[in-house]
């Protein structure tokens, strides 16, 4: 096998498996739907599920690193970083099955599954312009949702009193709250940017054709 045909193999197989991971989440988020003690089931089966997808989701930060995807590798690790730091550090301060962690923690596995299993599909046949265009029609949505979420978390984190809670850490958590606008406005950005790419070549196309 060629070292080409080994990375698109290597490529496939985590975004195969990272798809997995976040239905994993969807399917848990359901499951929750038909239970009463939501509490104790949120504890014990979502917040491992979520830990696994998001720990699985660094992958795309290394192969971003390495080079072997078009990934700007800052975006994606600021994006994984963030989302890691929401759950373990936000979510925790917060009763696991609040709206908030739920609203974003369902956005995360519909908009992580759709990106992914497009990735998947796309790898698969050698290039999908049909995955591709679900994916960037799809992917600003479930993106801005779960920055929404994500930004309502930290919120209630700093709403939630704490009397444990020192002044210097109340002072970071403000800080959030005031720049996660700011980095979404930059992240969403870049992805417009590649959806109107990806847009304006199939209008393209079917003007040649």
């Amino acid at each position: 096998m060629s070292e080409v045909s080994s990375i698109k193999t290597s490529i496939l197989v985590t975004n195969a498996i990272m798809t997995f991971m976040w239905i994993r989440v969807l399917r848990t988020l359901f499951e929750m739907a038909t239970r009463e003690n939501n509490a104790e089931f949120c504890e014990t089966n979502l917040k491992p599920a979520l830990v696994n997808a998001i720990v699985t989701s660094f992958l795309e930060g290394v192969n971003a690193v390495m080079g072997v995807t078009k990934s700007n590798p800052a975006n994606v690790i600021m994006f994984v970083v963030v989302r890691a730091g929401v759950e373990f550090l936000a979510a925790p301060a917060l009763p696991c099955d609040c709206m908030q962690h739920l609203f974003t923690a369902a956005c995360w596995g519909f908009g992580e599954m759709c990106r992914f299993g497009c990735f998947t599909v796309d790898g698969i046949m050698g290039g999908s312009d049909t995955a591709k265009s679900i994916r960037y029609t799809v992917g600003p949505v479930a993106f801005f949702c779960g920055a929404f979420g994500e930004w309502l978390m930290v919120i209630q984190v700093l709403r939630t009193g704490n009397p444990d809670r020192s002044a210097l850490v109340t002072a970071f958590i403000v800080f959030c709250v005031m720049a996660w606008p700011i980095g979404f406005v930059s992240l969403f950005k870049q992805l417009l940017k590649q959806r109107k790419k990806h847009f304006k070549a199939q209008a393209n196309k079917r003007k040649n054709i």
